[in-house]
């Protein structure tokens, strides 16, 4: 009788699920770390792309990462997605099929938060944000390992002591469990150990500004205290302070997660009882549901939190923005602005490869409007500003590129002077089987047909002829 040959497992994929532009650098720093924590090896860095996958003109909502090589994943993918609610930027799986975007049961090995923020640019901001998004995402995955990563593209080295915001919050990221990539935390930064250490900590920090709410902690026997300001100061009695908001929550769960069980009240927010019960499905509502928080003298609403936490992408105007971007990059046309669907900060890449933040108005005082996408082909000597919209929004888009004086004339003219600026719309949904405009140099429909502009750049043309083929 002959015996049964033993079938050999097929090997998984890992499936990266990014909530932005994904980006060739942070995809190599995700890799290693999984690498590093989930003993796997044999990564291969080799001109690292990431390359649309489009057949026969369709394009499969789906991109192939190429130059790197894991051993026990046969390919790495990435796709697109979006928070019901609050999200972080990267999801890792690693499994033979798609992540299913209904089945909690699936969950991921990793989840990442990426940021290129330090705290010169966002003092009292750019921690605590991140500690709210940690804290919703552990509502719905309790024991997936957690990362911060500084984007190594922008890092910035520093000798000098940190601010006590960026200490306290760093602290509490630790205490939470979250794992640094890209930043030494061993000199400044160490998880607090009880809630007394916390609170103390906190004590001996620096005040606010007068005229703003200070943050403060006060401990009792039964409930702790923490004073701070949630509504927006011109727009009274909402919730919309991103200070405040990001520093109470990141308060909150930290001494949660030090063991309190008592109460927490939050006190001298300036939020009324009519906002909280007509916007349920505020994100700190929800954070104040995940943490039993409640807010000095108002009734806390019924709070419903979201039942999945994320989804593929199929509405936003990024689909079509992202997808240009990496077509473009893929064949050589490099990007030097990108703000896709105004979703994470963008910064001006110069002719010197130097990274600018953009002010919010220019020289003259006016509000600096900006593309979602600005891409430079050197062979061509040409520069095009492109504004990302929904099929729905076209007519915005068409009125939005006429409005890009302001960095062309103090940027994209003073580094490339030499580049001719064009200025386009790309689109996305519905189910038009033709360019809608002639202001549109790409429409990517529902079906993910992919519609090119007779008229576009030709080496836009090209590379998406390249890609796969391409409708006119």
């Amino acid at each position: 009788m002959k015996k049964k040959r033993k079938r050999e497992k097929k090997p998984d994929y890992i499936w990266l699920l990014a909530e932005e532009r994904p980006k060739p650098t942070v995809v190599l720093q995700i890799i290693k770390a999984y690498c590093e924590d989930f003993g796997d090896s044999e990564i291969h860095n080799n001109n690292i792309k990431i390359k649309p996958i489009i057949k026969n003109g369709v394009f499969q909502f789906k991109y192939r990462v190429k130059g790197i090589k894991v051993a026990n994943a046969k390919k790495i993918y990435i796709k697109i997605i979006r928070g019901y609610s609050s999200s972080v930027d990267y999801l890792l799986f690693k499994q033979r099929h798609q992540p299913c975007e209904s089945d909690p049961s699936e969950i991921p090995l990793m989840a990442i938060e990426e940021t290129k923020t330090n705290e010169e640019e966002s003092r009292n901001t750019y921690v605590p944000q991140r500690v709210s998004k940690f804290v919703y995402f552990r509502h719905f995955y309790k024991d997936v390992k957690m990362y911060m990563l500084y984007n190594d593209e922008f890092r910035q080295t520093s000798s000098k002591k940190p601010y006590d915001t960026t200490i306290f919050g760093t602290n509490i990221l630790l205490t939470l469990g979250v794992k640094f990539i890209g930043r030494d935390i061993s000199r400044w930064f160490s998880p607090f150990s009880s809630v007394e250490e916390a609170v103390e900590f906190k004590s001996k920090m620096k005040k606010a500004h007068k005229g703003d709410v200070a943050i403060e902690i006060t401990k009792f026997e039964d409930r702790i205290e923490v004073s701070g300001r949630l509504s927006n100061p011109v727009k009274k009695q909402n919730i919309a302070h991103d200070p405040g908001i990001g520093s109470i929550a990141m308060i909150g769960a930290g001494l949660r997660f030090l063991g309190w069980q008592g109460e927490i009240l939050i006190k001298n927010h300036g939020v009324s009882q009519e906002y909280v019960s007509n916007n349920k499905s505020n994100k700190f509502l929800y954070i104040c549901k995940i943490l039993d928080m409640s807010l000095d003298g108002l009734v806390m609403p019924s709070v419903e939190v979201p039942k999945l936490y994320w989804c593929y992408e199929k509405k936003s105007e990024k689909v079509a923005s992202i997808l240009l971007h990496l077509a473009c990059e893929y064949c050589g046309i490099s990007c030097i602005y990108e703000n896709h669907a105004r979703c994470e900060r963008g910064f001006f890449r110069t002719n010197d490869d130097e990274l600018i933040a953009l002010p919010k108005e220019d020289s003259n005082g006016d509000k600096l409007l900006l593309p979602d996408v600005v891409l430079k082909d050197d062979d061509e000597m040409e520069v095009y500003d492109v504004e990302g919209k929904k099929l729905s929004t076209l007519k915005d888009g068409i009125k939005e590129v006429e409005t890009y004086d302001g960095i062309e004339r103090e940027y994209i003219n003073k580094y490339y002077p030499n580049h001719q600026i064009q200025r386009w719309v790309c689109i996305f949904g519905g189910k038009r089987a033709k360019i809608p405009h002639e202001k549109v140099m790409l429409y990517l429909n529902n079906d993910g047909n992919v519609y090119i502009n007779a008229s576009a750049p030709k080496n836009i043309k090209s590379a998406f002829k390249k890609l796969g083929g391409y409708f006119e």
